[in-house]
């Protein structure tokens, strides 16, 4: 007998309710959604003896999931393949904090890890891969196979099915355009999770909270994800159009017992206003935090930006001779008086960018990153082995990849340029 229309309507709504409560009761990140679609989907184009630069399809392995909706691979020689996926946009977790962006990370990035075997494939198989708007990264869709005995998943459907993105793509322009609107389809009318449910863990406040950098970074937990922060600073170096800041006065922390001074790193979220001004001059912007396994704590998403004073005067913190370790001045910038060059990596051909290794004088071991932003880059020539040299950088967060994901507290120098054009010095 066939159920009527009012009555399934009627079930439908009931099981949507109760599958929202389960939600709540249970825990969000302890449920999961129904992956149809994903589950008869099939990778069908042979791969092997192909690769993604040449043939739009290679077996690869993961070097760094970044967020929901990119990630980096390594190909067959080694190389660093960066994918934007074809079809979705994950909300943001990086530059900018958005709903669901950090939960959407979190499940391409267990998924990615997990995976027993990746393939990545372009729209079209047998050319090379298209490029997106930024031309750095490569367009396509990431299977993945859970285990040595299951089929391939595609992992752009399944962030489609478990709400965690927005579809983007016309069906009538993507190989699996058809199929990728169908769940999308299907899901949208729940209204979860991106698609209109709110993100528990997210602070949807309009209104802006004052800190400064120390209570900021003593407290990370008592400012959640999305929220809005109203901060006033000095800016110590520029690396591009990003900075190094540190507060203009000191801040009493009571878990202490003393007042400090905090510092941080500002990542420009592609806001070229902050790369105009010059060290020693304070600031006063809105901005978000960000706490990533990849990144460290930083801030992102910088905006009206105000100029409060300029041509102030910059402290550089001396780093102790029996150092063994950057992680403590994480966000600060130091003054490393004995720095002897060991090694240095290839410079990338197209940014510029390489990384000197060296020892300190009490022979701890510390690498200075020249990154792709820096304008006025140190000549590739200048750092010498067996050379030593005072260095001036602020201290950041790097995630070794290529090393097992080995976690580096390494000096990033500033623009060489102004105050910082004798940021890396050779001792007479």
């Amino acid at each position: 007998m066939e159920m009527k229309p009012k009555l399934r309507k009627f079930l439908y709504g009931l099981f949507t309710l109760f599958l929202t409560c389960l939600l709540v009761a249970c825990g969000e990140r302890e449920y999961t959604f129904p992956t149809k679609y994903t589950d008869e989907l099939r990778l069908e184009t042979e791969y092997e003896n192909r690769t993604f630069l040449a043939d739009g399809i290679e077996l690869v392995t993961l070097l760094q999931a970044v967020d929901g909706d990119t990630a980096h691979f390594r190909d067959y020689a080694n190389r660093t393949i960066k994918i934007r996926f074809l079809g979705i946009n994950t909300p943001e977790s990086t530059g900018q904090i958005a709903p669901w962006g950090a939960k959407a990370s979190a499940f391409t990035k267990s998924k990615l890890e997990n995976a027993y075997e990746i393939v990545i494939e372009a729209d079209v198989v047998g050319q090379p891969p298209e490029v997106d708007a930024t031309g750095d990264r490569y367009l396509a869709y990431v299977w993945y196979r859970p285990s040595k005995d299951s089929e391939f998943r595609n992992l752009n459907l399944e962030l489609i099915e478990q709400c965690y993105t927005f579809f983007t793509g016309l069906e009538d322009n993507l190989k699996y355009g058809e199929v990728f609107k169908k769940a999308y389809l299907e899901v949208y009318p729940k209204k979860l999770r991106v698609l209109g449910e709110k993100d528990p863990d997210f602070n949807y406040s309009i209104g802006e909270r004052e800190v400064t950098i120390a209570e900021l970074k003593h407290n990370r937990a008592s400012y959640t994800a999305g929220t809005i922060l109203r901060i006033t600073a000095r800016i110590l170096r520029l690396v591009g159009n990003s900075a190094y800041l540190e507060d203009v006065e000191e801040t009493y922390i009571e878990d202490l017992g003393k007042s400090v001074r905090g510092g941080i790193f500002l990542y420009h979220s592609f806001v070229s206003a902050i790369g105009k001004m010059r060290p020693g001059d304070v600031i006063n912007f809105k901005c978000q935090a960000s706490d990533s396994e990849t990144y460290g704590f930083q801030l992102v998403n910088p905006g009206d930006i105000r100029k409060v004073e300029e041509g102030t005067e910059v402290n550089i913190i001396d780093l102790p001779e029996d150092a063994v370790s950057l992680k403590d001045y994480e966000g600060l910038v130091v003054r490393i008086k004995e720095f002897t060059v060991t090694d240095k990596s290839n410079q990338n051909p197209e940014t510029g960018a390489y990384t000197i290794y060296g020892t300190l004088k009490n022979g701890t071991k510390v690498q200075v990153r020249i990154d792709a932003d820096m304008r006025r880059k140190l000549s590739y020539s200048f750092p010498q082995v067996g050379q030593t040299y005072t260095v001036i950088g602020g201290v950041s967060r790097f995630v070794d990849f290529y090393n097992d994901g080995e976690v580096i507290y390494q000096i990033k120098l500033g623009n060489l340029e102004g105050e910082g054009k004798n940021d890396f010095v050779l001792v007479e």
